[in-house]
């Protein structure tokens, strides 16, 4: 039950706080019947119990009037008098006192533009309050108090306010007609003007750099292989040519002592075949 009761509570508030700017401190108007209630089931303090039903900072007023109505009723009315005395007078602007539920929906008016809910047991000003587009209405019973849940009539003002904001204003209408929406002759166009993209290139970030083909077959050359270019020579650095031209020169002189031994050979060769042919020719003699 509870939990029911702070679903609707919350709900009705969301409902005040975004149609009518309802904003906190919530400011609350105390009729004398309301607190005479709480002082009759015990209840306690006006201001900490509607702060705890609304869940936020509350401000609570009275009026002249209704202290002036509370003084008439006599003693039986007279500790819900005292307790009035500790909250602020709202200024109602009657200069003759007249009865709390007129007073009361008079500082309402006729949209309750001061946001003000109003706490009272008087069931024909609950019925009033109610038909003003943004009253609010909290009054108490022995479950505790309790938030009237906004009535259909109020909810009926705030869907066609909804309907007349969706309607362009001759402001807006004529800017519209300035811009151009509307054709020549006054008619909507056939086809929404739209403003054509150019093509872009791709995303250099995005594409692929291209890798040379070297000794690869040319496509649709009939596997001919292409020459392959002469790549410059690096420079050498001048210990390297020192130690390379020293090189040559050990192979080059190991070339020629090669020769001249392979010569001295030769002779020596030469020289036993004409040793034995002349001793074979001596032989024969004898």
């Amino acid at each position: 039950m509870r939990r029911k009761k702070h679903k609707a509570t919350r709900r009705a508030l969301r409902f005040y706080r975004i149609s009518h700017g309802f904003r906190q401190p919530y400011k609350v108007l105390l009729d004398g019947n309301f607190v005479h209630a709480l002082q009759e089931m015990r209840k306690g303090d006006a201001k900490d119990l509607i702060f705890r039903l609304l869940g936020d900072a509350v401000k609570c007023y009275t009026t002249p009037c209704v202290q002036g109505e509370l003084k008439k009723l006599g003693k039986d009315f007279n500790g819900a008098r005292q307790a009035l005395k500790q909250f602020p007078l709202h200024k109602c602007g009657h200069e003759e006192r007249c009865s709390a539920a007129e007073c009361l929906l008079a500082q309402l008016g006729d949209k309750n533009e001061e946001h003000f809910f109003v706490a009272t047991q008087d069931k024909a000003l609950q019925r009033q309050c109610m038909a003003v587009p943004g009253g609010a209405v909290l009054f108490a019973s022995v479950n505790g108090l309790h938030l009237e849940q906004p009535s259909a009539l109020q909810r009926q003002a705030v869907a066609a306010k909804e309907q007349q904001q969706l309607v362009p204003s001759q402001a807006e209408r004529r800017s519209v007609a300035l811009a151009g929406a509307e054709g020549e002759a006054g008619q909507p166009r056939d086809r929404p003007l739209f403003r054509r993209h150019k093509a872009k290139g791709p995303n250099p970030l995005a594409v692929r750099k291209k890798q040379k083909l070297t000794n690869a077959a040319t496509p649709g050359g009939g596997g001919a292989q292409q020459q392959q270019q002469p790549q410059p020579q690096q420079q050498q650095r001048p210990a390297l040519q020192k130690t390379q031209q020293m090189q040559q020169k050990r192979a080059a002189a190991a070339g020629s002592g090669g020769e001249q031994q392979q010569e001295k050979r030769k002779r020596a060769r030469r020289r036993s075949k004409g040793g034995e042919g002349g001793a074979a020719a001596g032989g024969g003699s004898d």
